[in-house]
């Protein structure tokens, strides 16, 4: 198995090409939809008010979607 190259010669974002860019981004979208349901899972773990966050971060998220108009 080929180690990877993480933290070797990596291209910055805007040096990638308009495809790998596109997988990068739906990646990172990935990645946040797992990190959201997972810290809401530990505040109900922990009995933190999940909805107050939750009402914060789609509001963060709201404003990223309506900046791509």
């Amino acid at each position: 198995m080929e180690k990877g190259t993480h933290g070797i010669d990596e291209k910055t974002f805007e040096q990638l090409t308009y495809s790998d860019q596109a997988k990068s981004l739906n990646a990172q979208i990935q990645i946040i939809e797992k990190a959201l349901k997972a810290h809401f899972r530990k505040g109900k773990s922990e009995n933190k008010e999940v909805n107050s966050s939750k009402t914060k971060y789609k509001a963060q998220l709201i404003k990223v979607i309506n900046n791509l108009e």
